[in-house]
Parts: C-alpha cells; structure tokens; sequence
C-alpha cells in the first residue's frame, strides 16, 4: 500500500467515525452567517470599525476550523490530549510517518473544502436575498481567495495539533486569537476599512489575481507545512 493509498484509508476511518459530528459544522456555518452576511451588506454602505474588525476577526479566526471542528476527538482536548494517544497507537501499527501526516490534511481537505462550499453558496444566496449588489464571478473569485487562505491556515493548526501536546496546541490557539482579535481591531480604527470589503472591492474592480493567491496559499501550505509535519513527527514525545 503506498502513501496516498494508506492516508486514504486513515482518512476514511476517521470519516467514519465522525458520524453526527457533522451536524456541529452545519450548526456552525449557520452561526457564522447569521452574523457576517449582514455584516458585509451593511458594512458595504456604513463606516463603522466596529462591524469592520468584527467582520474580518470572524472570517480570519472561524473560517480556518470549518474542516477542524468535526474531527477533533475530545472537547476537552487539552485536558485529555487524545490525540497524541492516537498518534501514539498508530505509531506501533505499520503505518508510516507520511501516511500519517496525508491522512490528517486529507480529512481535513476532505471535511473543510466540503464545508466552506456550502458555507460560501449560502452567503451568496443570503446575501442576495438582503439587497446586496454582487456579481456571481466576483463572488467566486472572492470565495476562492478565502477559501485558499482559510486552507493555508487550518493546515498551519494541523502541525500545532500533530506537532504538539494538546495543552501546547490549546495555548497556541489562544495566542493566535488574541492577536488576530489585536491586529483586526488596530487594522479597522487605523484604516477605517475591512480586509474582508477590500479583497471583494480589489476582486470586483478586476483583481481576479487576488484570487489566485489564495489558491496558491492553500497549495503551498499543503506542499510545505507538510513536509514540517512529518519532520516534527519523527521527533516529538508521545508520551506528553
């Protein structure tokens, strides 16, 4: 069984063990739009910082776990580092360092792509019902550009998660948040704009390259932070 083969099966596993955890990303994208969408309607037309670095704080620090939340093992992950047990079993069984790291992007490619599609068509639509102006291709390439980021950065939580002890990955998640929230909220009273309006704006007035960015985020991110993965594997405790 080679790499891709072996990740698959891994990936599958996990899949099917997720069972109705399904339904928490579904409970979860409804969440996140009933906030953002008339946030990016009305923030289109008002000049207010607060709906600014709300909006750009939630699409930046939420989007990301679209592909995360389902196939976390506890809820109280950095109490029980259930994780690094996992990691630890499959570790005695005959399954290689890289099949171990493909499988772990693969399901979460697998739940997040899935996810964010959905999350992206009911914005389009939800937004189109409130009045909002938007072109259907500008769109895309927008929902590309984020998409692409949103995978750049969940792959980048991926090595913290595979990388680290679950109380280590839980304090890097806090850290991130909190400088996320720092940066967005000195980026909107600074600028008076929103990251969020600028990438549709740029997008809308023939930036279609913005999206390709992302794209090229995501796949470097994959190519790369892979590689640091399975490095950081071979050399990590599993007993912690």
């Amino acid at each position: 069984m080679n790499t891709w083969q072996g990740a698959w099966c891994l990936a599958k596993e996990e899949l099917r063990r997720i069972r109705w955890k399904h339904i928490v990303t579904i409970i979860f994208i409804g969440y996140l739009l009933i906030f953002l969408v008339p946030m990016f309607s009305d923030s289109r037309e008002d000049n207010s910082a607060f709906a600014f670095w709300a909006m750009d704080f939630i699409t930046v620090s939420l989007l990301p776990m679209l592909g995360l939340m389902s196939t976390q093992n506890s809820g109280f992950y950095w109490k029980m580092d259930s994780y690094t047990r996992k990691l630890a079993a499959w570790r005695t069984m005959p399954i290689t360092i890289k099949q171990i790291v493909l499988g772990r992007i693969l399901l979460f490619l697998t739940n997040g792509l899935t996810a964010k599609i959905v999350f992206f068509t009911i914005y389009y639509l939800f937004a189109r019902s409130l009045g909002t102006n938007m072109e259907l291709m500008d769109f895309v390439l927008y929902a590309l550009f984020w998409i692409g980021l949103s995978v750049a950065i969940g792959i980048m939580y991926l090595y913290f998660e595979t990388g680290y002890s679950g109380v280590q990955y839980f304090w890097f998640c806090m850290v991130v948040a909190l400088l996320l929230l720092a940066g967005m909220v000195l980026y909107s009273y600074l600028t008076r704009d929103s990251l969020v309006l600028l990438s549709y704006e740029t997008i809308a007035q023939g930036g279609w390259w913005l999206s390709l960015i992302g794209v090229l985020l995501g796949v470097s991110s994959f190519l790369g932070i892979r590689k640091a993965m399975e490095k950081k594997l071979r050399t990590r405790s599993y007993t912690s």
